[in-house]
Parts: C-alpha cells; structure tokens; sequence
C-alpha cells in the first residue's frame, strides 16, 4: 500500500474556493458590522442635534430659522391648495424645505465676531470673560437673522437673492449691541462631522456629489476646502445631515400659526412634520399609525406623490404619530446616502423621476433659468425635470434613512 503525497490539483482548487467563500463573508460581515457602527452614529448625532435645537429654543423661543446653501433664510410658505402641473403646489413647494446649513450656524455657532459666531472665554471658576474666535453665537434677535436685511432685489454678481434674509447683512440690535452670547448648543464628538459645501468667494458653488445627489461636503487640508464656506454637521457616512422644522407664516419665523388657521372660509390649516413625505418611516408600527390627507381645492386628497392611487386619493397617506405632533426633525440619508424627496414607495416611475433632486431649496438645475430659486413655489424643474437625481427603478432609495423628529 503506498501512501499519497500532497494535494491533487481538485483539492487544491475546491480548498481555494473555500477560502474565498470564507473571506467573502468576513468582507460582508465586517461591512455590515460597520454599517451597523456607522449608524448607531448616526443615531446619537441626530439624538444630539434634537437635544440641541431644545436649548437653543429654551434660550431664544424660537425654533432654528431655515437657511439655504449660502446661510441666506428660507421663508415659510403661505398655504394654498392651488394646483401646479396637475400636482398640489403647497405640497410640491414643503418638499424643499429643509437646510443643510443651520445646524451648524445656530447649534454650533461659528467664525469671527463680525459673523457672530465666536467662541466664549471662561475663567477657572467658569465665569464668562469674553470672546474669541471659535463657537458661540450672539442671540440671533426677534427675526431670528441677527436683523439681517430683506432683500427686495437681485445683485448677481454678490450672489444675493430676491426674497431672503442675507446673513451677510446681519445687524446688531437696535441699541447698536451685540447681545447675550448663547451656546455653542452642541458638541463635538469627532472633527470629522463638521464639513464645508463647495464656495466660490460669494455663495455655494453648486458642486454635488455624484454618488449622492448631496451637496459636496470638504474638509481641512482638501483642494475644495474653504474657510469662509458655510458649514455642515455630516452623519457617519459623511453626507450632511438635513434640518426640517414646521411651517410658519411668511416673513414671521419665529411666529407659529394660531390654531384653527384658516387660508380660505371651507377650510382650516395646521402645519404639520407629516408634510414632508421623507421623513415618513419605511414601515409604520399598527399602534401609531395615523391616516393623514392633503385635500386641494377640487376636493381630491393627496397623500404623496407615489403612483399607488387610492379610491380615497393619491398616493400613500400612512404616517406615524410623531409626525403630526412634532415641530422639527433631522435626517440622514443612511448607507446608501440617498433621499427620495417625493414618495416613500420604491421608484414611482418616470413620469416623477425630475422630482428627485437633493440640493434643496436653492440652485436652479437648469442653468438657463438663472442661478437662483427666488423661492419653492416656482422651481423650474417641475415641468422639465433638467437630470436624474441618480436613483434607479429599483431602488428603495428611503429604507435606510434614519430619522429623529422632535416636540
């Protein structure tokens, strides 16, 4: 009897393969551990960022104003049930009202004095010394813009918008002082979670990242990186986190709307967190699910956007409890750090596809209508969506998305 030696070449293939089956799972394992790592994170970022705009209110009264990608103020919006290309145009214009840059102007606080975020000095029994460059801000006033001026006109070539508080033309009060110094409302747990979007010298430069239809987000030490640039808290993938709060009357962001608000005689409005149908949850536990109906004025109910037509209306109505109680939320776009801005639903198909589009309230996609949006009434890739957000037919692009709503 003789004795085999070695391995025959079947063995050493069916081995190899074992092996690589084997590594294949610990990739897939430790990228989903990460994943996992990544959005617990995540979780506590947004748990943080509720947390603090609960301070900032408790010291302003006020929930944080909505700022666009040049730290200019976005206005509420006047409800209406008006239609625009067979859509309810309120509706359409609350998808795009969400900031990626408050958070860190209002929670944070940061640049010099003369931006009105700076740092506070402490004495060693922490008695309040004065100020120095870093975080921190001044009380930002009764309009919440530090008396930002209203611009009324358009000067292109300083980027200034019809239609917005222009940070940039913050005032002190009417006495001429700079006011209490308030915060900084959140810390810091990893410098990496503070970024900058893209800056030309005088506004957002437009840049996106392809991979997530996001703005660009850079940092310290990258080619794109600019001091001056507004800044972002970033969830642990990185994409900046969005800001959400409930409607106010136009011109009054410190000002809610009285109960019982009537727009027109036969019908009463409330704002409600249930307006902006990417916060809404994947799946709804039976216990807080809630139906929840946007009827326009020839009387058909919408619930999104979806193509899932109901006989009681459009779309899918389905909401959880929180989002008709709360006043203001975070969101992180998840893993896959995208956001379907017009349905929960897997891809509605192409008649929607123009409707996804993550810049938020601000750059027009098509370069000839201008480099501005006035405003989220009069968006002019409604009719002719100008590209495709990046979100495929089979992607259920809201399904990892983490939420935090707040009281």
């Amino acid at each position: 009897m003789t004795r085999r030696r070695g391995f025959t070449m079947i063995e050493i293939l069916v081995t190899m393969g074992i092996i690589v089956v084997l590594i294949g799972l610990l990739v897939v394992a430790a990228g989903g551990a990460r994943d996992a790592a990544l959005a617990s994170t995540t979780t506590a970022r947004l748990d943080a960022l509720s947390q603090a705009v609960t301070r900032f209110e408790a010291d302003t009264g006020y929930l944080p104003p909505l700022l666009d990608n040049d730290r200019a103020g976005i206005d509420g919006v006047e409800p209406t049930r008006s239609m625009a290309n067979g859509r309810p145009a309120y509706l359409t214009a609350m998808q795009r009202r969400y900031s990626y840059t408050s958070p860190a102007e209002y929670l944070l606080g940061y640049g010099t004095e003369a931006e009105d975020g700076y740092g506070i000095v402490t004495d060693e029994s922490g008695m309040v010394t004065g100020a120095s460059d870093g975080f921190g801000l001044r009380r930002p006033g009764e309009d919440g813009f530090w008396n930002a001026s209203w611009n009324d006109g358009v000067d292109p070539a300083e980027g200034v918008q019809v239609g917005r508080y222009e940070l940039r033309e913050r005032r002190p009060d009417r006495s001429g002082a700079r006011g209490t110094v308030l915060g900084p409302y959140l810390e810091l747990d990893d410098p990496s979670m503070l970024g900058a979007i893209g800056w030309d010298g005088t506004a957002w430069d437009g840049s996106i990242d392809p991979a997530t239809n996001q703005p660009m987000v850079f940092y310290p030490g990258d080619s794109g990186y600019d001091e001056d640039a507004p800044k972002v808290i970033v969830d642990g993938w990185g994409t900046p986190i969005r800001y959400y709060r409930v409607n106010h009357p136009a011109g009054q962001p410190a000002t809610r709307y009285p109960t019982g608000y009537k727009p027109a005689s036969d019908w009463s409005y409330a704002p409600s967190m249930a307006e902006y149908f990417a916060l809404r949850p994947w799946e709804v536990d039976e216990g807080e699910s809630v139906t929840w109906w946007f009827t326009d004025a020839s009387g058909q109910r919408w619930g999104d956007y979806s193509s899932e037509d109901g006989t009681m209306g459009n779309g899918d109505p389905i909401v959880n409890r929180p989002l008709l109680t709360g006043r203001f939320a975070f969101l992180s776009a998840g893993g896959n750090r995208r956001v379907y801005d017009w349905a929960r639903v897997d891809f509605p198909g192409a008649a929607l596809s123009g409707l996804s589009d993550g810049r938020g309230d601000h750059a027009a996609a098509d370069p000839a209508a201008g480099a501005w949006y006035e405003d989220g009434m009069s968006l002019p890739w409604l009719g002719a969506p100008a590209f495709d957000a990046g979100v495929t037919a089979t992607e259920e692009a809201n399904r990892d998305n983490i939420v935090e709503v707040g009281q």
